[in-house]
C-alpha cells in the first residue's frame, strides 16, 4: 500500500504556505503646457521571498529569493511558480508549494512572500517517555584532578573548581536502529522510512555523550599548603523502554541500554596526605551527572 508523503497527510498543520502580494505601479506623466519626453518604464519584475521556518519553535531555518524576469516585451504573464521545500539536516522532507504570480506590465513590481514550515525529526515524536526497567551501578569514572594552594599563614576556606563527568551514551544504538528498521510499521501520515527516521532521531537524542564539565565547592585549605582535588563520578547502566506517539500512533522501543553519569564526589589530599572532606572520612562535595 502506498503511503502518503510526510506533509500531505497533515496538510494544514505542516504544509503551511503563506502567500501575499504587494504590487507597486509606476506610470509616465505629461503636462499639456510643457513638452516632456515620454518616460520609458522599466521592465516588470517579480520576486518570490522564501522563508523556511521550524514548526517546532518558529525559528528561521533558511531564506532565499527567486526573481522572475520579464519577457521580450518587458511584461510578465500571469503564472504559477512551484517552490520546492529545501532539504535540511535533522528535518523531515516537506512538499513543494505553489505561488501565483500576477500579470505585470512595464513599471510594475510584485513581491511575493512564501513561507514554508518544516517539522524536525525529533519534534515529530510527541510525548516521549523513558521507563527505566533496570538500573545497575557501573565502574566509576575518574575525571582530571586539580590543585589549589593557600600561601597564607592561616587556614582558608576557598571555592574550588573541579571536574565532573556529565551526560550519557546509548550503548546499543546500532542494534536499536536495526530493530526500528525491521519492526516499526508506517502510520497513516508517514511512510515507513519517515517513521524510522523519527524514531532513530528520538533514540539518538538520548545519546548525548560523556564529557567533563566544571563544578564548584567550598574547601578548607590549611595554611601554607597545596591540596589536590580527586573527583570520582558514579556511573550507572540502565535498560530502558522508550514510548512515543507519532500522528496518533503509539510506538514502543524496548531494551535501550544507556550508561549515564551520576553524582560526582571528591576527596582531597594535602601535601600528599589524605584529608577528609564532607559527610564521611573521605567523601567530598558532589555534582549531579545529568
Amino acid at each position: 500500500m502506498k503511503k502518503k508523503s510526510f506533509l500531505s497527510g497533515i496538510s494544514a498543520k505542516l504544509a503551511l504556505a503563506a502567500v501575499a502580494l504587494t504590487t507597486v505601479v509606476f506610470t509616465s506623466c505629461e503636462k499639456e503646457s510643457i513638452n516632456v519626453e515620454p518616460v520609458e518604464l522599466p521592465n516588470a519584475s517579480a520576486t518570490i521571498a522564501v522563508t523556511v521556518y521550524s514548526l517546532d519553535n518558529g525559528s528561521v531555518l533558511q531564506t532565499s529569493m527567486e526573481t522572475i524576469a520579464a519577457g521580450a516585451d518587458g511584461k510578465i504573464a500571469a503564472q504559477e511558480k512551484t517552490i520546492a521545500a529545501p532539504s535540511i539536516e535533522g528535518y523531515l522532507p516537506g512538499e513543494a508549494i505553489t505561488v501565483k504570480v500576477p500579470a505585470l506590465d512595464r513599471g510594475q513590481y510584485a513581491l511575493i512572500p512564501a513561507n514554508i514550515y518544516l517539522q524536525s525529526e525529533v519534534g515529530a515524536a510527541k510525548n516521549p517517555i523513558v521507563t527505566e526497567d533496570e538500573v545497575t551501578p557501573d565502574t566509576p569514572e575518574a575525571p582530571k584532578t586539580s590543585e589549589f594552594t593557600n600561601d597564607s599563614s592561616e587556614d582558608k576556606t576557598i571555592t574550588v573548581t573541579y571536574n565532573a563527568i556529565r551526560g550519557q551514551v546509548v550503548e546499543n544504538l546500532k542494534e536499536i536502529n536495526e530493530y526500528i528498521d525491521a519492526y516499526v510499521p508506517a502510520s497513516k501520515a508517514f511512510t515507513n522510512a519517515e517513521i524510522n527516521t523519527v524514531l532513530k532521531a528520538l533514540v539518538k537524542s538520548y545519546n548525548t555523550g560523556l564529557k567533563e564539565e566544571p563544578a564548584t565547592a567550598s574547601v578548607l585549605v590549611p595554611a601554607n599548603s597545596t591540596i589536590t582535588i580527586i573527583p570520582t563520578t558514579q556511573m550507572n547502566k540502565t535498560v530502558c523502554t522508550i514510548t512515543t506517539t507519532i500522528e496518533g500512533t503509539l510506538y514502543t522501543i524496548p531494551n535501550v541500554q544507556i550508561r549515564k553519569a551520576g553524582v560526582t564526589t571528591f576527596t582531597t589530599q594535602t601535601n600528599g596526605h589524605g584529608h577528609g572532606h564532607g559527610d564521611n572520612g573521605n567523601a567530598g562535595g558532589g555534582a549531579a551527572g545529568r
